[in-house]
């Protein structure tokens, strides 16, 4: 499954298409090729989005297959945050009061291992209704957390965060419960997802938001394999892009920060050296979990690539633009 991931060289190729057709023409000599091939005409980019994740879906579906007992358990977990991203995007419609059939368009293809029904969630009009809806499911507390803030201040944040940050927890105490072998790849591997979550996270609520750091700490995964307390709260205090920078540099991510990298895209180069640690576990022993959460996430990575490259082709971004948001680049 790994040897017919999208290469390096072919990445380099799809960055420099002249176009988005040019780009879909490129992408067809992948093995995304039979999966276009069956689509007639101009293929939006919704509906490239389906295309691409119904791919990831299924490859999560085999390598669930291949596995028993905690580990399938987590990985079936791991899965779920796609039905978390449904969830998200189905609650931001109804706060944005978008048409059901709109945001039924926007949703990612999940048809394994749901949490609930999105047909059923697509004809509710209230936050309220949802929330009843979803009571005995794993929604249920951050929803019921979430929603008296959401009703004195009608904004979606309080919801997504809720919605974020018990996903993230649970995802967590899920791989303290695996064999203490594959518990360590984990915790390394999650911790440095988290890691990259919080970096983007700390930005976003420090550069849209304005938040205090007392409260940006608030909105943090407590979690991590390098960042602990102090550093979330060395980062949430940072005046400016200079002095995060500064501080990631002399971190294990400092390989990767040269220190002229735009925080907007600053989780794209921490990716990097996550991509980094995957392909590691592929050059040692095989029967081990490294290699199926590598392989899922390499895959993930793939595919956030090339629907980056795919919208730069779409809306004109120029090539030294499109490349700080490809962490192929």
């Amino acid at each position: 499954m790994k040897g017919v991931l999208v290469s390096a060289e072919k990445f380099l190729v799809l960055l420099n298409a002249e176009s988005y057709q040019d780009f879909l023409r490129l992408l067809s000599t992948t093995t995304y090729a039979e999966a276009l091939k069956q689509q007639v005409g101009d293929i939006p980019i919704p509906g490239l989005t389906n295309i691409l994740y119904r791919s990831l879906f299924r490859d999560y579906e085999k390598t669930i297959g291949l596995l028993a007992g905690e580990i399938q358990k987590f990985l079936i977990l791991f899965y779920q945050k796609y039905e978390l991203m449904n969830l998200k995007t189905i609650l931001r419609g109804i706060c944005s009061h978008v048409a059901p059939e709109q945001v039924a368009s926007l949703l990612l293809p999940t048809e394994q291992y749901p949490l609930f029904s999105k047909e059923q969630l697509l004809t509710l009009r209230k936050v309220q209704d949802v929330v009843a809806h979803l009571q005995n499911t794993f929604f249920e507390y951050p929803l019921n957390q979430a929603l008296p803030r959401f009703e004195k201040e009608q904004e979606f944040f309080p919801l997504e965060m809720a919605l974020d940050l018990h996903y993230y927890h649970t995802l967590w105490d899920a791989m303290k419960k695996l064999p203490k072998a594959e518990r360590e790849i984990v915790r390394k591997l999650l911790g440095m997802v988290i890691d990259v979550l919080n970096v983007s996270w700390i930005i976003r609520f420090k550069e849209q938001y304005h938040f205090a750091p007392e409260e940006i700490l608030n909105y943090t995964i407590q979690h991590g394999y390098v960042f602990r307390l102090r550093d979330r709260q060395r980062l949430a205090r940072a005046q400016g892009a200079a002095e995060i920078l500064a501080y990631l540099h002399n971190t294990p991510y400092g390989k990767v920060i040269s220190g002229a990298e735009p925080l907007s895209t600053l989780h794209v180069v921490l990716t990097r050296q996550v991509v980094t640690q995957l392909r590691k576990y592929f050059a040692g022993y095989p029967f081990q979990i490294g290699v199926i959460l590598g392989y899922v996430l390499l895959k993930e990575f793939e595919i956030s690539d090339l629907m980056s490259i795919a919208e730069a082709k779409k809306y004109g971004f120029s090539l030294e633009q499109s490349q700080g948001y490809v962490i192929h680049a």
